[in-house]
């Protein structure tokens, strides 16, 4: 079965090789940019160097690094074959027209979760995710010591554990292992799954959005006092030339945070324009009236909205506006979130039973295969 899936995923993603395969040149690449970014993004998803490898000796020769490469590169293989493999067949399959064309994607309350982002939408121009955790820096572009090594794969080991096998990153847990001295803040991470997931990433630069929701750019390692820090990675498909941007943003998307803390960001949101969204294990917080102003724009401005059910709610989604398509099944949340069961949301699941069609993978706080859910929304065209 699984060389039979193999060989589907070839025709349909020829760009996505399997993880231990990827040997993107820099030939192609018309821009000078430096090369050591890439070779680093790779070094610590635990990736194999590429010809001309600009790191220094002594990190490929470090032996931590090696039994972590070993280890790390046999776990994503069989991830590969037994996630990536359904989520990007599923998204052939169901939103394959959607990724024909270059977009704008949401990813609220992402963390640093580009992995599922790159897998459902992974022909974005921008893509602009946030969460409360901090951006931090590059990691070990300045050091080659031992020590920083050994520090740096035990605390990503660790916080990539979570979204590996749950689909989703533990918060708390993620929020103590991302302020450590070693690793302070969501950076790495990024690097990481865009490695992992075909991409080569070209550029990172910090950035903050100023008073008139612009963005700007502005120095990775000393942002000073910027109100919204954030950070900007240009990367491209492993195949390709064309460049995407990612941004993430340390930031209170609150209806609280939004008004008192950071009003310019609500700006900058709105100066996105349409965009497709994507919504998991959001902690059902744009159920709350203390979350309305970005359920409110989500509404407003998304093109798609692909979601479990921890987003908006779907009564929210008014029937002359939106049409949907069901996926999975839905049978109430897990203990944590027992107050957020939704009625209106299992009735359509029964009613339209007949519609609805299997999810070969799990996602979201339900993530064993066969109890997840995912809805598909769609604004109507007299709706934009």
């Amino acid at each position: 079965m699984i060389s039979i899936n193999i060989l589907m995923f070839s025709v349909l993603y020829p760009n996505s090789n399997s993880p231990d395969t990827l040997t993107p040149t820099f030939k192609k690449i018309k821009k000078n940019y430096d090369r050591k970014i890439n070779d680093l993004s790779r070094y610590l998803a635990a990736m194999p160097p590429e010809k001309g490898c600009s790191l220094d000796s002594t990190l490929l020769n470090n032996k931590q690094w090696k039994v972590y490469s070993d280890t790390a590169n046999a776990d994503w293989l069989s991830y590969h074959h037994q996630r990536i493999i359904p989520l990007r067949e599923w998204a052939y399959d169901e939103i394959g027209e959607l990724n024909s064309k270059r977009f704008k994607f949401f990813y609220p309350f992402s963390g640093p979760d580009i992995l599922h982002a790159n897998m459902f939408f992974r022909n974005a121009d921008t893509t602009v995710m946030f969460g409360l955790e901090a951006v931090g820096k590059i990691p070990l572009y300045k050091t080659t010591n031992k020590d920083s090594v050994a520090s740096y794969i035990k605390i990503i080991t660790h916080s990539l554990h979570a979204v590996l096998n749950y689909s989703f990153f533990r918060t708390l847990s993620m929020r103590k292992d991302l302020t450590s001295s070693q690793v302070n803040g969501t950076l790495p991470l990024l690097m990481i799954l865009l490695s992992r997931t075909g991409n080569r990433v070209l550029d990172i630069k910090g950035v903050h959005v100023d008073e008139k929701g612009m963005m700007h750019h502005s120095d990775l390692e000393n942002r000073g006092k910027k109100k919204i820090p954030g950070v900007e990675i240009t990367y491209c498909q492993s195949d390709s030339t064309h460049e995407s941007k990612l941004y993430y943003y340390a930031v209170d998307i609150s209806n609280s945070g939004m008004i008192n803390k950071t009003p310019e960001f609500l700006k900058y949101l709105k100066n996105m324009g349409q965009v497709y969204t994507f919504i998991k294990s959001a902690s059902y917080l744009m159920h709350n009236e203390t979350f309305s102003i970005i359920r409110n724009l989500i509404l407003e401005q998304s093109r798609i909205v692909l979601q479990d059910d921890s987003g908006i709610p779907h009564t929210y989604f008014k029937i002359d506006s939106w049409e949907y398509n069901l996926y999975g099944m839905y049978n109430g949340c897990i203990s944590l979130f027992q107050s957020r069961y939704q009625s209106s949301l299992s009735r359509v699941y029964k009613t339209e039973s007949a519609k609805v069609k299997k999810l070969a993978f799990g996602i979201g706080y339900k993530y064993t295969p066969g109890e997840s859910n995912i809805v598909l929304y769609r604004k109507k065209s007299r709706s934009l």
